[in-house]
């Protein structure tokens, strides 16, 4: 009997990988990169098994009814600008002064951060953004997912701290996107490949007819552990076709022992209650996990933004809650760090739509038991003179904080690793973590 190869069993099989998230571009990169010459930099490995959950407002969030100031020359503007759009001051739900003096609110959907907020497990970070502010989305949201004000980076922020931190790569779920099935930018990496899990349930390998499943995957195994391929990329698709069926058994087997609380309910309407859910099977199966990766989108608010904001706060606030709250059952809230960011914020004046347009800075939460809660900054100044002409925005200037502050937090305070080779410099650290 002839024997069979890793390309007739391919073709004839008709296996193929559900939801696992090797897309074409992002599978290529890493083959080339895994190719390359051995990494040389020197690398403090991180000694902490804390973990970060990013949570990406996708579109651009309006930070002005998000965070929205009571008091002095920002809260009258504030009315002024947004005839149709400004929250009533009744409903507005204060949080404490900015370092302004300003006394800032919540938009009132937000109630349920508001609490964790009042117990001091959320910092609002005031004002963030970045130098020279491009109002692209895809440009934009480039800069943030690189570090790179130029957006010219092919990897990630964080797919770099993952790089440097875990040069053996040996654990496949060392960070998962549950964004969706895509795999984010801020997670491309040089040397570790990352999965993108549309849900846990369907991350698996499925094969075509399923009757036959289990010699297709017997077939599959002794094929790829057969032994080294002669051909570079050959290795490099055994070895990723292993990694990506390790990472399968493991989660869907870990995953089991996660047992959900009925005082504690996720809403299943609320796709990023569903995510953070997932987060919680995941981080619950003690998994070496290290990063989760979770999106909300629908922040692209250019025509009747009210009701549209109003659900998409709520649905944010909400399942913040439930996550934090199913992180103390679990034991785990001391370990997580949960950080919010969105491509850019939105212009001061409504448009002629009761929407508003792209934007500059905006706030960003961290939320956590480790934080140091309150008001970090202060709140971006509405005056004509501090406004970009023309364009109706806040500058950058000197109030407002470098998005790469907060990395540069996090990276050094919470995974205690030094922030500058992967952030290409020194950022201010802010005192939000408890270290």
């Amino acid at each position: 009997m002839n024997k069979t190869t890793r390309r007739e069993f391919i073709k004839k099989s008709g296996m193929t990988v559900l939801s696992v998230g090797l897309s074409y571009p992002a599978f290529l990169h890493h083959v080339r990169a895994a190719s390359e010459s051995v990494l040389t930099r020197a690398a403090a490995l991180s000694p902490t098994d804390r973990i970060l959950v990013v949570i990406q407002m996708d579109g651009g969030n309006d930070g002005l009814n998000t965070v929205i100031p009571l008091s002095g020359s920002a809260a009258s503007l504030y009315r002024q600008y947004r005839p149709t759009l400004a929250i009533p001051e009744a409903d507005i739900v204060p949080i404490g002064t900015d370092a302004a003096g300003t006394l800032l609110g919540f938009h009132p959907n937000l109630s349920l951060l508001k609490e964790l907020h009042d117990r001091g497990r959320v910092a609002v970070v005031q004002s963030v953004g970045y130098p020279n502010p491009n109002r692209s989305h895809f440009a934009s949201q480039d800069i943030w997912h690189t570090a790179d004000p130029q957006g010219m980076k092919r990897t990630g922020w964080l797919g770099d701290y993952l790089d440097i931190a875990f040069p053996s790569a040996d654990n496949p779920l060392l960070a998962v996107s549950l964004a969706g099935g895509r795999l984010p930018l801020t997670l491309r990496a040089d040397h570790v490949l990352v999965p993108a899990v549309s849900s846990v349930g369907s991350y698996q390998f499925r094969t075509q007819p399923p009757s036959d499943h289990e010699n297709k995957m017997r077939t599959f195994l002794a094929l790829n552990r057969e032994g080294a391929s002669e051909h570079v990329l050959g290795e490099q698709i055994r070895r990723i076709a292993l990694d990506a069926y390790e990472s399968v058994q493991k989660l869907q087997s870990g995953v089991q022992s996660y047992k959900p609380d009925p005082a504690i309910e996720y809403n299943q309407q609320n796709p990023l209650a569903r995510a953070l859910q997932q987060a919680a099977q995941i981080l619950a199966a003690n998994l070496g996990t290290r990063i989760l990766y979770v999106s909300i989108g629908g922040f692209d608010t250019h025509q009747t933004q009210a009701t549209q904001h109003a659900t998409l706060l709520s649905r944010f606030s909400e399942a913040v809650a439930v996550f934090y709250r199913d992180l103390v059952r679990l034991g785990l809230d001391d370990r997580v760090l949960m950080m919010t960011w969105s491509e850019f914020g939105r212009k001061v004046v409504e448009n002629g739509n009761r929407g508003t347009d792209h934007g500059t800075v905006g706030p960003q939460f961290l939320i956590g038991t480790r934080i140091m809660g309150g008001i970090v900054g202060e709140h971006p100044s509405l005056r004509q003179e501090d406004l970009n002409p023309g364009l109706g925005d806040p500058k950058f200037s000197a109030r407002a904080i470098d998005f790469r502050s907060t990395y540069a937090t996090i990276l050094e305070k919470w995974f205690l690793v030094d922030s500058r080779e992967i952030l290409g410099g020194s950022f201010e650290l802010l005192s939000v973590i408890q270290t």
